[in-house]
């Protein structure tokens, strides 16, 4: 954190989707490093209890953005805030336009309507990217977006409109786009959170139905430090890669779970029909030459976090 505390020590800074897996860390890292933060939460206070200090209970979809952001005066907004499931139905398509891409729009239509307009650092995601090619060993931001789910989609559209909002109004924007995210409190769906519970639970009967899946998997502290290096105020404009730069399979990740974990069962692997993407890595060079910035915990630190998380929450719980 020493290293972001010159840019963003005193700075007002808004994080939407604080309640969120990277919402939460990147709160406690601003405050960390000395930023007056502000939490955007949309789930409503208990009632009868007044917001917690430094919190505003909004629908980004809903409320008044513009007279909000009046209130709080930020100099920089990270929007960490979207959905990143939803049910395979029209309703739940809808759902991940509203949260992803409606919400985006208007946040940014109402950051430059203010008087002084703040910087933006808006979260997206690898899913934007086309399939990698045949031979190619890490994805680029001039790599093209070409998602293969309808969360991509939104993700990508909403970054295409970021960027674009940012050109045509001067706007002081940098788009993040972080790949597989990782660490304690992940959300329990998504891997490897969902390999570490499945193996608390009967590692015998653990399998891998995609085991040569390659993922760039990246830990939610290296993930803030890249967005308050970001944050900074007239820094670095336009897209950036938040990655390590090293794919992983499925494979290689199930037995580091096993071996840090203690579990002797070793993972099998089940014939599947290959779908959407089977490889993704991402090139962080952009933002390591624009800011410095590296990834610097290890896959079996952020593992190993994640196991002991879990282990704890049973035994508090």
């Amino acid at each position: 954190m020493d290293q972001t505390r010159p840019q963003v020590a005193g700075l007002r800074v808004l994080v939407t989707g604080a309640g969120g897996f990277i919402g939460t860390r990147v709160t406690q890292d601003l405050a960390t490093a000395g930023a007056k933060v502000t939490r955007l939460l949309r789930s409503p206070a208990p009632r009868g209890t007044p917001p917690a200090s430094g919190s505003y209970h909004a629908d980004l979809l809903t409320a008044d953005l513009e007279a909000l952001l009046a209130t709080i005066a930020p100099q920089v907004i990270l929007h960490c805030a979207g959905l990143t499931q939803a049910p395979e139905t029209d309703a739940g398509r809808d759902a991940l336009f509203a949260a992803n891409l409606t919400a985006t729009e208007r946040l940014l239509r109402a950051a430059r309507r203010m008087t002084h307009p703040p910087r933006l650092v808006l979260v997206s995601s690898a899913a934007i990217y086309a399939p990698m090619r045949d031979g190619q060993t890490a994805i680029d931001e001039d790599h093209p977006m070409r998602p293969v789910a309808v969360y991509g989609v939104t993700k990508a559209a909403a970054t295409m409109l970021a960027l674009a909002e940012a050109e045509r109004h001067s706007l002081d924007l940098a788009v993040a786009v972080p790949f597989n995210v990782i660490g304690p409190g992940q959300p329990a769906h998504m891997v490897p959170q969902v390999f570490i519970d499945h193996l608390r639970l009967d590692p015998e009967s653990f399998a891998l139905p995609s085991a040569e899946v390659i993922r760039d998997w990246i830990d939610v502290q290296d993930v803030s430090g890249a967005l308050i290096a970001l944050a900074q105020p007239e820094g670095p404009r336009g897209l950036f890669n938040v990655s390590t730069g090293t794919g992983r399979s499925l494979r290689d990740l199930a037995l580091r779970l096993c071996r840090i974990g203690g579990w002797t069962a070793s993972p099998r692997a089940e014939a599947a029909a290959a779908t959407g993407v089977t490889k993704s890595v991402g090139d962080p060079g952009r933002l390591s030459a624009a800011l410095g910035w590296q990834a610097r915990r290890s896959l079996d630190d952020s593992l190993r976090g994640m196991i002991e998380a879990r282990r704890q929450g049973s035994d508090t719980g």
